[in-house]
């Protein structure tokens, strides 16, 4: 029997690197225990037949992250906890009990759900590891949303309406801006913010007055914002 509150939207080759991924959508009958997120359809971006955990431990974790360094290899700074959420999903895709479903459908499953229609890119993976058209019919149907790439050497413009930039330094951040993207950058709790920048107002120093549900200014350029966004690293 298949679970109804997540479902199947894309199985097939990553456009990082053409290994098979899969990815996942789920808040449709229960919401996400994520404050500071909200309650936001979420995205998760799968290594199809490798478990996460060990997935991310080789080094495989490249097909649906790329060349972040905030991966375990590398920094091992990401802040998505692959145990027992990430984990269980995963499990669940294994034993088939989630409905594979077009795009298009889940699309219209966001315009006319009751709860929520906000919709976040990648909870855990890099949006860009999937073909753009998979979320370009849910973007569209979602009131806000938002979506992080660390691939921004690999995007083409089209990808600058869906997701900001995830930026490490101030000068990446204004190299990713010059380039047409928004930007969202860690810093570190020294580090000023630019002049063209705020700070997240989900974050504990903006006294975390919204989630990413409310705020929507992390949409890329889709947003009426102008301002790109940081946090302190946390």
């Amino acid at each position: 029997m298949f679970n109804k509150n997540t479902f199947i939207i894309y199985d097939g080759p990553s456009m990082l690197d053409g290994k098979d991924i899969v990815v996942l959508i789920s808040g449709f009958k229960t919401r996400s225990k994520n404050d500071k997120t909200g309650d936001m359809f979420q995205t998760w971006i799968l290594v199809r037949d490798i478990h996460p955990v060990e997935s991310a431990k080789m080094g495989l974790d490249a097909s649906i992250c790329g060349d972040c360094i905030r991966r375990p290899i590398h920094e091992n700074t990401c802040y998505v906890q692959l145990g027992k959420a990430v984990t269980s999903m995963w499990r669940a895709y294994k034993y088939d009990r989630y409905e594979k479903m077009a795009p298009t459908q889940v699309a219209d499953m966001i315009r006319n759900h009751k709860r929520t229609k906000k919709l976040r890119i990648g909870s855990y993976g890099d949006p860009l590891a999937v073909p753009s058209e998979v979320f370009k019919p849910l973007v569209e149907a979602a009131e806000s949303f938002t979506g992080y790439t660390h691939q921004v050497k690999r995007a083409s413009k089209k990808w600058t309406k869906y997701v900001m930039a995830s930026a490490d330094t101030k000068q990446q951040a204004l190299d990713y801006q010059a380039a047409g993207f928004r930007t969202f950058r860690v810093r570190a709790e020294k580090s000023t913010l630019l002049p063209n920048e705020i700070a997240c107002p989900a974050s504990k120093e903006a006294g975390r007055v919204s989630s990413c549900a409310k705020c929507s200014l992390c949409m890329g350029t889709t947003s009426n914002s102008k301002k790109s966004v940081a946090i302190i690293e946390h």
